[in-house]
């Protein structure tokens, strides 16, 4: 492939970070258009980043002959139709966490991927920076021993109003923040968790402003994961072995500023990893992916996996999950 293509749904916030910037490192990656539902904001958007294409709808942008790679950061309660539009279009698609609203959706996107045989991947970018790849590293080894619990954490302060907290655009701290944690200890751990209890601080209806949940693992391991949009900054991964411990600060995007501190029996090592940005890596990664079928671990049944996680999280603090089209019948 010369030239891989991407077309960008929607003038999102997150895209010139996660997707414009970084594919401008990479040769043979180009960024060709953008659509948003707004033309003249995705005129802005495209003259302002060097976008030479502007489609008139999501639609178009879909359709259009010069894209090979959608990137999909619209709204979660979007993220399934036009991830699915594009694939039955024939582009590969590229998807903003969280996944999907819902792991139903999940599975109906990643069935929709094998059925037309095109790659689909969630943009998960903390899992490829080699912060977190290090982490991974030293569990491992083996040298803190067998995992015993693991905590994670993520909150920051959103202000109202916002999609991220309305029901109707798949809002809540768990989804927006939380997915985040909810995947380290899940790839920390290499299991699936079963949810044994949840608590949530409720803002507007049926969002959580605060949520926590207790887990449990196949192999006896405990753990918390919990995430808040009312407070914070707090982005913490602490991991307890019998033979040691891992203590993260920012495994989500290290080049904000991050320490890393390991404990085991031949002492404690802590400081910075300072590897580049955790964008970079993953388109990096997702394009070796594409090309040269390299790994990409945060895609397929690993995304499906953690929106069931999120799902069972909301099931047991009594909230409904997200993507009802009826949420009050759902017991909330």
């Amino acid at each position: 492939m010369e030239q891989l293509r991407i077309g960008v749904l929607g003038a999102a916030r997150i895209a010139p970070k996660a997707l414009v910037d970084p594919a401008a490192k990479l040769d043979g990656v180009t960024v060709t258009r953008v659509a948003a539902r707004d033309p003249e904001r995705a005129r802005a958007f495209a003259d302002e980043h060097g976008i030479a294409g502007v489609a008139a709808d999501y639609g178009q942008l879909v359709a259009a002959d010069d894209v090979d790679v959608v990137y999909n950061p619209l709204p979660m309660s979007l993220h399934a139709e036009w991830t699915i539009e594009a694939l039955r279009a024939g582009k590969h698609v590229f998807c903003e966490k969280p996944f999907a609203s819902n792991a139903s959706e999940a599975a109906e996107m990643v069935r929709v991927a094998d059925e037309t045989g095109l790659v689909l991947g969630e943009a998960f970018h903390y899992r490829y920076h080699p912060m977190f790849l290090r982490i991974l590293d030293e569990v491992a080894s083996g040298r803190i021993g067998r995992i015993e619990r693991v905590e994670a954490r993520f909150d920051v302060p959103i202000s109202q109003p916002d999609i991220r907290w309305d029901y109707a655009t798949s809002g809540g701290s768990l989804m927006d923040l939380g997915c985040y944690p909810m995947s380290w200890v899940r790839h920390v751990t290499g299991e699936e968790p079963e949810v044994v209890s949840a608590t949530a601080e409720v803002g507007p209806p049926h969002i959580d402003a605060a949520i926590s949940a207790e887990l449990r693992f196949p192999s006896g391991a405990s753990g918390l994961v919990a995430s808040a949009m009312d407070r914070g900054p707090t982005l913490e991964l602490t991991i307890e072995g019998g033979e040691g411990r891992i203590e993260a600060t920012n495994p989500m995007a290290p080049q904000n500023g991050n320490l890393l501190r390991i404990t085991t029996a031949a002492g404690t090592t802590a400081g910075p990893v300072e590897a580049g940005i955790s964008y970079d890596h993953m388109l990096r990664a997702f394009v070796d992916h594409l090309v040269h079928g390299a790994p990409f671990p945060t895609a397929g049944a690993d995304s499906i996996a953690n929106m069931a996680a999120i799902d069972a999280v909301y099931t047991a603090a009594g909230l409904p999950i997200r993507g009802l089209a009826d949420p009050d019948g759902a017991g909330a």
